[in-house]
């Protein structure tokens, strides 16, 4: 268990795995806390409008308050207007109540009520904590006046609610001479009761996406860290195998220089094989060597230079690779179906028609022959060789462009190749945004078709 986490610990994607995790982590964390704030900030914004509303009918208010407190006069126990002691003014009737129909604009619930106060803040509208509310025990002061506050009440059973309060000042009449100031006030428990199951559902929610950042982190730190780790391999594989090809030609020249000093009298001629194989070791290795500059040049991208070749680009080439197959007696066959000037990199286009002759040259036999057609369509210049060689097993197919890959190396080597040719010749088709395929000649050998997309020369299509 202890390597499982070291080895999770110091994998190359732990530290990409990480970063995302942090990331998920904080949007979600931050997303969580605004919604949060968002919701208590508009939970009591109904409430308050309706506390500021209903304040503005002062009459209302101390019939509300009446009510509350189960009295059924008001706290002067005068009579004004034609009233009655213990008759309830009605809502809006007093010349306290400046504006009439403003309660009916607030939403006066079951769960609102009023006190009355004195000028010092003390509570006028009931004597005693009869009820089922302790309103006496509420203590207010000037800081509470204009001002939504969030207060406590004991009821009978010892709990506690609580409520959102506003007090407001009213002036005295001959009706109230005594009420100063009123405080109405709506209980907000069953809202923070149900905000809190939200905000628990929102956690809940969040803590489920986050764990969803988890499984996403691991992958995207997968994905992140699978193309350099495929790099680095492909680097890996490639110095091997460079050593590897360099290898057998050094340890060549060390035993045939080695062999001369064992020869300290031998004359040139004595020692012609000796330095003849020196040679042509030196030989292949300053090919390779090419090559290999030639790929790592490559590998910091192809940028074809495009320009207009002429059909005769093709004839010129083709009466090339004739001269070459005739001195390793192969029989050449061309066919250059291009009637019009085509838009593409001249030397690139050379270096890839090179590699795919060369290669056909190098797996015919004797006496073999090779065909080369070059022919454009609406889309695409195509580029046709074919031979009748041994051909290319199905399984060999998809690694004949890998780098340093020979179906025969011992043959191949004798001929001088290194099996980066193929490589090359895909980097060259990827750069001009086509694609290379290989496929059986009938009845035998391989035909390698390659297909490049045109492009347009002064916004004309070129066929």
């Amino acid at each position: 268990m202890l390597n499982k986490i070291k080895k999770t610990f110091y994998a190359d994607d732990f530290s990409y795995f990480i970063r995302y995790f942090g990331l998920f982590t904080l949007i979600f964390s931050a997303m969580t806390l605004i919604i949060i704030q968002v919701m208590r900030s508009s939970l009591y914004t109904t409430v308050d409008d309706n506390l500021k509303t209903l304040s503005l009918s002062p009459n209302s208010v101390a019939d509300l308050a009446y009510r509350t407190t189960g009295q059924q006069s008001d706290p002067s126990n005068k009579v004004s207007n034609g009233q009655e002691a213990g008759s309830v003014p009605a809502a809006g009737g007093g010349p306290g109540d400046s504006k009439p129909d403003e309660l009916g604009k607030a939403n006066v619930s079951s769960n609102t009520f009023a006190l009355l106060l004195d000028e010092d803040y003390k509570n006028i509208s009931t004597s005693k904590s009869d009820g089922f509310l302790d309103f006496n025990s509420l203590e207010f002061n000037k800081s509470y006046l204009d001002q939504i506050k969030q207060v406590v009440v004991s009821n009978s059973f010892g709990q506690t609610e609580s409520y959102r309060a506003y007090l407001f000042d009213i002036d005295p009449n001959d009706v109230y001479p005594d009420i100063k100031y009123a405080v109405v006030m709506t209980s907000i428990s069953q809202l923070e009761q149900t905000s809190e199951k939200h905000e628990q559902l929102i956690a809940m929610v969040m803590v489920s996406f986050w764990g969803i950042s988890l499984i996403a982190s691991i992958y995207l730190a997968r994905m992140s860290v699978k193309p350099l780790l495929e790099n680095v391999q492909r680097q890996k594989a490639f110095v091997e195998n460079a050593s590897h090809e360099l290898r057998t030609p050094l340890a060549v020249l060390q035993n045939r220089l080695e062999s001369l000093f064992r020869k300290p009298e031998a004359t040139i001629m004595d020692s012609s094989e000796n330095i003849a194989s020196s040679l042509d070791e030196v030989r292949n290795m300053r090919l390779l060597t090419t090559n290999l500059l030639n790929l790592a040049r490559r590998d910091d991208g192809i940028n074809p230079e495009y320009g207009e070749v002429e059909p005769e680009f093709f004839d010129t080439t083709f009466a090339n690779y004739r001269i070459i197959s005739e001195e390793n007696a192969k029989l050449f066959h061309s066919e250059n179906m291009i009637r019009r000037p085509v838009w593409t990199d001249s030397i690139l286009l050379k270096q890839l028609m090179t590699i795919l002759f060369d290669n056909a040259l190098k797996y015919t036999e004797e006496d073999g022959q090779i065909r080369f057609v070059a022919l454009t369509n609406d889309r695409n210049l195509i580029l046709r060789i074919s031979d009748n060689g041994p051909g290319i097993k199905t399984e060999d197919k998809k690694k004949i462009f890998d780098r340093f890959y020979r179906i025969d190396k011992a043959r191949t080597r004798q001929k001088g190749g290194f099996g980066l040719g193929l490589s090359l010749a895909k980097q060259i088709v990827e750069a001009f945004k086509g694609t290379i395929a290989v496929k059986d000649n009938k009845p035998k050998g391989a035909v390698f078709e390659v297909r490049l997309p045109l492009k347009d020369n002064k916004k004309r299509s070129v066929r």
